[in-house]
C-alpha cells in the first residue's frame, strides 16, 4: 500500500506579503473617489489620480490659453470621472463627464477635451440668452456636425495653444469620421 507523501507547507514570505499590501494600498488610494475638488469655482469629481489630471490640464489651460479657460469656468460647473465622455450643457449645474480613455492620454488632450465640450455648453447657454423665454434648445444649435466643426476648430486651437504634440493636432484638425453620431452609451471614449 503506497501513499503520496504530504507536500511540505512553506512559510509565505514575509518580503512577498508586505509587497502584496502595498500593491492593494496603492490601488485602494488610485481607484478610491474622493469627495471632490474645487478649482476657480469648478467642481471635480472622481478618483484622486483623475483629479489629479484634470487639475493639471486646468492649470495648462489657465497658464497657456487663458480664454479657454475662462470658457470653461463660465460654462461647466463640474467635471465627472465617467464611464463615457459627454457634455450635459443642460444640467444643473453644466457637467462634463469624463471618461478615463480621454482624462488620460495626455493632459494636452484632456485639457483640449475639457476646452471642446465647454465650447459645446457656450453654443447651448447663448442661444438661452438670445432667445430669452425658450425653455428648450434646439439640438442641433448645440450639438451635430455644425456644432462639431465649431467645438473642433476650438479644440485644435487650444491645442495649438497649449503646446500639444503635432499629432495630436493633426488628429483634431482632420477628424473625419461622423463620431457625435455614436449614442452616449456606446462611446469608448
Amino acid at each position: 500500500f503506497e501513499t503520496v507523501p504530504k507536500r511540505r507547507q512553506r512559510p509565505f514570505p514575509l518580503g512577498v506579503a508586505l509587497f502584496m499590501a502595498a500593491v492593494i494600498a496603492l490601488l485602494g488610494i488610485v481607484f478610491t473617489r474622493s469627495k471632490g475638488t474645487r478649482l476657480d469655482g469648478l467642481e471635480i469629481q472622481g478618483t484622486a489620480t483623475f483629479e489629479k489630471q484634470v487639475i493639471a490640464a486646468l492649470t495648462l489651460l489657465k497658464t497657456k490659453s487663458p480664454g479657454a479657460y475662462h470658457l470653461v469656468t463660465t460654462h461647466i460647473g463640474l467635471i465627472k470621472q465617467a464611464q463615457h465622455t459627454g457634455m450635459a450643457a443642460y444640467a444643473t449645474p453644466p457637467t462634463f463627464d469624463l471618461s478615463g480613455r480621454t482624462a488620460f492620454y495626455s493632459v494636452t488632450w484632456c485639457a483640449a477635451s475639457i476646452a471642446h465640450d465647454a465650447f459645446h455648453a457656450k453654443l447651448y447657454h447663448d442661444y438661452l440668452q438670445q432667445h430669452p423665454g425658450h425653455a428648450r434648445v434646439p439640438n442641433a444649435v448645440w450639438t451635430g456636425e455644425a456644432a462639431e466643426r465649431r467645438c473642433l476648430r476650438h479644440q485644435t486651437r487650444v491645442l495649438q495653444d497649449i503646446g500639444a504634440s503635432f499629432e495630436e493636432i493633426r488628429w483634431s484638425r482632420g477628424i473625419t469620421h461622423r463620431y457625435w453620431e455614436v449614442e452616449y452609451h456606446k462611446r469608448d471614449w
